[in-house]
């Protein structure tokens, strides 16, 4: 199937970059999956509650004796071996190319923007289809690579999102978990306890799978959750639901400082996200809109549309816009190793990530006055 050859589009010179951190010893950070080295400490307190370890609860024996009938070592075909280790395997396996080589690149450097006091960014579409958590899953790889500190990409979707089989799992725990616990949640180690993490060092919080299993949450509870979960994670992602009216979806903007606007190269998908910002900029989110990043995915064959149209379209309203070559290999909607994409697929993810870390720079829609 034929990929766009055209290059992301991207609006400003970008911001001078800081410099880039020092490169780190592989098997003191980069080699590590507990995720140290990031920005918060433990904080001393009484004893509390138990925390899910990172290997999760046994699974309950009802549901262990009903095999899982889409298991991928069922459906889907064997991964390519993984190649090296540590931190030179990690850019080269994520960012697709060598350390060095990473250390002269602007795009790496920019990811690498420094973010004091933390950056939460939500991935909204009103479309389902176009690779929202898709975006989600390779904007967290990336930017997780790039940088040494956290990385924690949050599946803010509450009607079942599947951001959590997007990577291996290393806990049971989930959204409803996280908020039950959070009063618990005194420093880093307890937070990693919720969550899965991938060799990318990105820290993934899945949604309840099952709609019976806990009540509905609110925009309150994500809220709740995005000021639990910030003081121990430099960048917090946010794979929202199609429901952008929804209370949920509502409390996750309220509580952002960018978005990101996931479409399709079809009529149906551009046409939605216009609307979109509209709607955002109708609704007390004009600064939001001004700041954010379109994503074009190339989910299929173009066909007779214009996609320079809506390139320009967007281009004209918003800070980046990139279009995302069709990546075979972010069809199966499982595990994603990023070692085996197109290298112009991962430039082009590279390329987002980049912009969305030029972000970091700009004042946030929560420090304005009524928010």
């Amino acid at each position: 199937m034929p990929t766009p050859t055209r290059p992301p589009i991207t609006k400003g010179a970008p911001p001078v970059p800081a410099d880039p951190p020092s490169d780190p010893d592989d098997t003191v950070l980069w080699g590590r999956t507990d995720g140290s080295g990031g920005p918060s400490a433990d904080v001393a307190g009484p004893a509390r509650p138990t925390l899910p370890a990172p290997s999760g609860p046994t699974t309950p024996p009802s549901r262990r004796a009903t095999p899982d009938p889409f298991a991928e070592e069922t459906l889907l075909s064997p991964r390519r071996p993984a190649r090296r280790a540590g931190l030179r395997g990690l850019v080269d396996r994520v960012l697709g190319r060598d350390a060095e080589a990473a250390q002269e690149d602007p795009a790496v450097e920019r990811c690498r923007r420094p973010v004091p006091g933390g950056r939460r960014i939500a991935v909204i579409s009103r479309k389902g289809g176009v690779g929202k958590t898709t975006t989600t899953l390779m904007l967290g790889h990336t930017l997780a690579a790039a940088r040494q500190d956290r990385v924690l990409a949050i599946d803010a979707n509450p009607d079942a999102g599947t951001l959590g089989h997007r990577v291996t799992p290393q806990t049971t725990a989930t959204v409803a978990d996280a908020l039950a616990a959070l009063d618990a949640v005194r420093g880093y180690p307890d937070a990693r306890r919720l969550t899965s993490q991938a060799p990318s060092r990105l820290e993934v919080l899945a949604s309840p799978a099952d709609p019976q299993a806990s009540r509905a949450l609110t925009g309150a509870d994500y809220r709740r959750l995005l000021d639990g979960l910030h003081p121990h994670y430099s960048v917090l992602l946010c794979d929202t639901g199609t429901g952008i009216i929804d209370d949920a979806t509502q409390g996750v903007l309220h509580a952002v400082d960018q978005v990101v606007v996931v479409a399709g190269p079809a009529l149906d998908t551009a046409r939605t996200a216009a609307l979109t910002l509209d709607w955002l900029a109708a609704h007390g989110h004009a600064a939001a809109v001004a700041d954010a990043v379109v994503v074009i995915n190339a989910i299929g064959e173009v066909g007779r549309v214009d996609v320079d149209a809506i390139i320009t379209h967007f281009y004209e309203r918003t800070r980046a816009v990139h279009l995302v070559p069709w990546d075979r290999q972010l069809e199966a909607g499982a595990v994603t190793d990023p070692q085996l994409l197109a290298p112009d697929t991962r430039a082009a993810w590279l390329e987002v990530a980049a912009s969305v870390a030029d972000g970091f720079a700009l004042p946030s829609p929560r420090d304005m006055p009524g928010r």
